[in-house]
């Protein structure tokens, strides 16, 4: 896929390697070209994020069941002409195709309170978040901006990966909308926050809608419990070919 395939309105996930440290956020797509892909910028507290020439910056967007990555961007920020500035991503390469749905993924099959945010003031209606928050190199990710409130609401946890989830819930939501949650385990509570990149509407089912969760923020302790439940699960799969064999 070329840059300039890429549709104004989506969203676009970035992932961030610099000094030794990985990051990952998300961005609204507000303009392409055959050169370059503009998002809304990413934003710290300490203002716009900066990329330098050793940072390494990978983009990949998501259209239906289907994934495309370029790797390795040169990324910059750009001023338009009304004066208003962009984040700015380019690549001499297509975007190649994967399949991140190939990636581990683990059941969990839990109801839990699930959070997302509305605009203040705004008939408590699900927004897209035209601040998206980025990574802030101080903290990790910036919290919510002020303009935004969480409302709580039953979902349900069907399954984890290591950048993502997949989501139930009765309320109806947007690609583009933030949602959080948090799980128990045995290494302690588990934060996750995400942006919705995939919605499945399904009035049979026990929920009404399932939502695929890309995370930007996750709490310390995540990758330990991931790589706990990858361990359980493999174990398991080996007793049972042991067993059957």
């Amino acid at each position: 896929m070329r840059l300039q395939e890429i549709k104004i309105g989506s969203v676009i996930e970035i992932q961030i390697s610099k000094g030794g440290s990985e990051y990952k956020t998300v961005s609204k797509v507000e303009y392409t070209d055959d050169r370059f892909v503009g998002v809304t910028p990413i934003a710290s507290v300490h203002g716009l994020f900066r990329f330098t020439e050793e940072d390494i910056v990978d983009i990949i967007y998501h259209e239906g069941d289907r994934y495309w990555k370029w790797n390795r961007v040169k990324a910059g920020i750009a001023r338009r002409r009304d004066g208003s500035r962009l984040h700015v991503f380019s690549s001499e390469e297509d975007g190649a195709d994967f399949n991140r749905r190939t990636q581990f993924r683990f059941e969990i099959g839990e109801v839990i309170k699930m959070k997302y945010e509305v605009l203040k003031d705004n008939s408590k209606e699900p927004q897209l978040n035209d601040k998206t928050p980025g990574a802030n190199l101080d903290n990790v990710f910036l919290m919510l901006n002020e303009q935004y409130e969480e409302i709580e609401c039953k979902g349900y946890l069907k399954d984890l990966s290591e950048g993502g989830a997949s989501v139930e819930s009765d309320v109806k939501l947007s690609r583009g909308v933030f949602v959080s949650f948090s799980i128990d385990s045995e290494v302690g509570p588990v934060f996750l926050r995400g942006v919705i990149l995939r919605v499945i509407e399904d009035k049979h089912g026990y929920f009404d809608y399932t939502y695929g969760v890309s995370f930007v923020e996750t709490s310390k302790n995540y990758m330990r419990y991931f790589y706990l439940q990858q361990r359980k699960q493999l174990y398991e799969l080996k007793d049972n070919d042991n067993s059957e064999g």
